[in-house]
């Protein structure tokens, strides 16, 4: 009866080691959201970046790395309106997600994607008017401090217009010193 009792209990160690040793396996696989961003040549894009508006307004854009890369933050800030937004690697739907929310209180959400050398966002916005609005934004490199927005119209299949609607371009803003 002993025996038969140390059996039953030395399979059962054998057995939550074995669950141990998988489900560690697989969370350490886990790909990084920076993995994903680096394979795909697009690690350029983060930093901080300038445009100017059709009436001279000054256009903000920071994308900055955050939690060991698995996050990417991006903020936005144009005359009237800010954005927020958290991007991060979903793998159990192996996309890569934006969830938004801006000044006014709107709400946001998108897919990111490759499309030869663009990094595509296509987004859906709704606004405090309850319209929502939905658009694709490909980024794409001109030089080392250069960055180039095309954005699309999104129709209802997810599916962007051949030719933008407008073009934003960004120049690369070299690191503000800290306040003291």
């Amino acid at each position: 009866m002993n025996h038969a009792k140390n059996l039953r209990l030395r399979n059962i160690i054998i057995a939550v080691a074995a669950v141990l040793v998988i489900t560690s396996a697989g969370a350490s696989a886990q790909q990084k959201l920076g993995d994903l961003v680096t394979e795909g040549g697009f690690d350029w894009m983060i930093g901080r970046w300038e445009a100017t508006g059709d009436q001279g307004e000054k256009i903000e854009l920071v994308y900055k790395w955050e939690l060991d890369k698995h996050l990417l933050t991006m903020q936005l800030k144009l005359p009237d309106n800010e954005y927020r937004a958290m991007i991060f690697y979903k793998p159990t739907e192996d996309k890569i997600i934006q969830i938004t929310i801006d000044n006014k209180g709107g709400i946001g959400k998108g897919t990111w994607d490759a499309d030869g050398n663009k990094a595509v966002l296509k987004h859906e916005h709704t606004g405090t008017d309850w319209q929502t609005y939905k658009m694709g934004f490909a980024h794409s490199k001109v030089d080392a401090n250069t960055m180039k927005w095309e954005i699309h119209e999104m129709y209802g299949s997810d599916e962007l217009s051949n030719y933008p609607d407008f073009t934003i371009e960004f120049k690369r803003q070299k690191k503000q010193a800290p306040k003291k």
